[in-house]
């Protein structure tokens, strides 16, 4: 399905619009994670534009429901096609929340059901038993964090978040931002090519596999890496990272005001949409802080009526603020490596530059580890004190860290 879909994408977007040199599974040029670091200011800000002007008719395209594109001659359940044009369909979304893709399972989650549907209301659902279906048994082997939560946490959680989600959704606002959009999952240097002696020139936008039709608000929280900065030691941000920030948000106002519209509202609004299928993944800390937050501003964000969700006791809000700082700092912690190792979010290098990778990562373990160790007197709220603390949170395979 997930092939189809892909295929049907890239020929509906290149009959639609005629992108086909620009949306494509085999690119010509060079990455653009391979040049940036060579690229002048104002030439970074012209490959962002460039970037936004190739997307740009993808994303302002309108659709009748949520899910997936499929070609109107593949073999679906015709109750679960809804028409798009005489070629082509909306499907069961085929992305990595509703199916287990390992090679041995290749299978709807068990208890999920592939979203799709222009009803937000059974979007919510859709998200929810998502999170459900990811659970598993509280006897697994691995290890995990003291704020993951135990398998009824995150039972009784989602339920919870369940009722939340569904009463935002009555919001207009949230209505508005919930529009269909068909948007790149992953716009980031890795998945973009560019002319190797221009590289303000777009050849190609690969990897398309698990683009799909979303709510808008959906992609409002995604910060492309060629958008992002991380501050020097001195707290300073380099000045060619912060035109490339206000590149990307004023290409995003001016190109695809369909996106524009999520970004400019308090992103409070759709963080617990956001959460609630991956609590397993994150720790229930994650969900939990943000249905305390929902609740606490409810009245605040103009939400209807009340919300559903019960708060904690005070004594279970102190242990919740002790286990969310620390899975701050472990999210964090993933953000700064990432950006400083030069690696996808999940740790992916190019395999040309995985020794190097491997040394620094290294590296970096141990001179946080001796700076730990250093600090004989942490302030109260320091969540990492010692070395156990910092392998809990850190965020890449510590085997590899190995003497």
């Amino acid at each position: 399905m997930t092939t189809q879909s892909e295929v049907a994408t890239i020929r509906y977007a290149s009959t639609s619009i005629g992108t086909e040199y620009i949306i494509m599974e085999h690119a010509g040029g060079v990455q653009l994670q391979k040049v940036w670091p060579k690229m002048a200011g104002d030439q970074k800000i012209q490959c962002i534009n460039s970037i936004y002007q190739a997307m740009k008719d993808v994303a302002n395209m309108e659709f009748p429901a949520y899910g997936s594109l499929y070609h109107n001659d593949m073999d679906l359940d015709f109750t679960k096609k809804i028409p798009v044009d005489q070629d082509f369909c909306i499907g069961p979304h085929c992305g990595v929340i509703y199916w287990d893709c390992k090679p041995t399972k290749p299978m709807c989650r068990a208890k999920a059901r592939p979203n799709q549907g222009s009803n937000l209301f059974e979007y919510c659902d859709g998200l929810v038993d998502a999170g459900i279906a990811r659970l598993q048994s509280d006897t697994e082997p691995r290890h995990r964090p003291r704020y993951h939560g135990s398998l009824s946490d995150h039972l009784s959680l989602l339920e919870s978040g369940r009722a939340v989600i569904k009463k935002m959704s009555e919001d207009a606002r949230i209505l508005t931002a919930a529009a269909p959009m068909l948007l790149h999952p992953d716009i980031n240097k890795r998945n973009i090519f560019v002319m190797e002696n221009d590289p303000t020139v777009i050849t190609g936008i690969i990897d398309w596999q698990s683009a799909s039709v979303e709510p808008a608000f959906w992609y409002a929280d995604d910060i492309p890496d060629f958008a992002s900065s991380v501050p020097d030691t001195a707290g300073e941000t380099d000045r060619d990272n912060e035109l490339c920030g206000k590149a990307f948000s004023a290409c995003v106002q001016f190109l695809i005001p369909r996106l524009a519209f999520p970004m400019s509202l308090d992103s409070s609004l759709f963080r617990p949409f956001r959460y609630c299928y991956r609590t397993w993944k994150d720790g229930a800390v994650a969900f939990l802080h943000e249905l305390i937050e929902t609740s606490q501003q409810w009245t605040e964000l103009g939400l209807p009526g009340s919300c559903p969700f019960t708060m904690p006791t005070p004594e279970e809000l102190v242990v919740h603020q002790e286990d969310y700082q620390k899975f701050v700092a472990a999210q964090e912690l993933r953000r700064q490596l990432s950006i400083l190792l030069n690696t996808a979010s999940d740790g992916w290098v190019p395999p040309e530059a995985w020794e190097a990778t491997s040394l620094a990562h290294k590296e970096m373990f141990a001179n946080m580890l001796e700076a730990i160790l250093a600090n004989e007197n942490p302030d109260d709220d320091e969540p990492i004190r010692n070395e156990q603390d910092l392998r809990e949170i850190w965020p890449f395979d510590l085997d590899l860290i190995q003497e």
